[in-house]
């Protein structure tokens, strides 16, 4: 025992004990340590936080819970990495951004993001499989003559097609449509796109002879087979208009333009 401590009475030493006791209860700063048995264990509300030397008050490493709760209200535990410098973060995690159904672990997620917080690469969040990025542009070339279908009637006639890689959820399309006209007579029809053969979408062309848009989303998951490729097709009908003195003494055409193609990660 001390010395200061056997010339002190009991109550002053059981004050001097306490006193010490709340000293060492609002100590929260521990030097090197060596775990060599047994787990660290973090559970909800609770994360281990590297603070960045330049900047004291910044978080530059979170370990355990990351403090943001998904849409579901379930605890993103998992480790966060951020850049050192103010308002400039690349951030790599591995949380959940689904609530657990049935048994199990919770669904599991991760992304890469850049210096202005928008992510570049991440787990694929639609299928749940492979890597998802932002975009990647997806080249569609003409496959008719003229990239125009001169057939009257219910015959469906490709325009332009792409071979699109299977490894991303979503492929994006921005389509324009316009049929000609004929001594006054102005062509429409329809158009579709086919996935695999499969009709994905459709739509119809007004016979107005002026340009249509339309803007897709065309979901790519059921076709999910990294390192293969899909036939995308884009199909045009005629059901009005004139019937001959178009292109080539033939029918109204109507043409297929495609001004956007790309594969989205979510």
């Amino acid at each position: 025992m001390p010395q200061y401590l056997r010339q002190q009475s009991l109550e002053e030493r059981v004050a001097e004990l306490e006193r010490q006791l709340a000293t060492l209860s609002r100590t929260n700063t521990i030097g090197s340590t060596t775990l060599t048995n047994g787990n660290l264990i973090l559970r909800q509300g609770g994360s281990i936080v590297v603070m960045s030397a330049q900047d004291p008050s910044r978080v530059v490493c979170r370990i355990g819970d990351l403090g943001t709760p998904d849409a579901n209200g379930v605890p993103q535990m998992g480790m966060q990495l951020r850049r050192d410098t103010p308002a400039n973060e690349l951030t790599m995690a591995l949380w959940q951004p689904d609530a657990a159904s049935g048994s199990g672990f919770p669904r599991q997620f991760w992304g890469v993001y850049d210096a202005s917080g928008n992510y570049v690469m991440t787990t694929d969040a639609v299928s749940r499989k492979g890597v998802a990025l932002p975009w990647r542009a997806v080249g569609f070339g003409g496959t008719s003559f003229g990239s125009a279908p001169y057939a009257q009637g219910a015959a469906w006639t490709e325009t332009t097609s792409a071979w699109v890689p299977c490894d991303a959820p979503k492929l994006h399309l921005d389509l324009s449509f316009c049929g000609d006209q004929i001594a006054g007579s102005s062509t429409g029809g329809n158009y579709r796109i086919l996935v695999g053969g499969n009709t994905a979408a459709t739509g119809a062309v007004p016979a107005t002879f002026s340009w249509v848009s339309s803007s897709r989303d065309i979901d790519m998951t059921p076709y999910y087979a990294p390192g293969n490729a899909v036939y995308v097709s884009i199909q045009v009908q005629q059901t009005s208009g004139a019937t001959t003195g178009g292109r080539g003494g033939g029918a109204g055409s109507i043409i297929t333009a495609v001004n956007g193609a790309y594969l989205r990660g979510s």
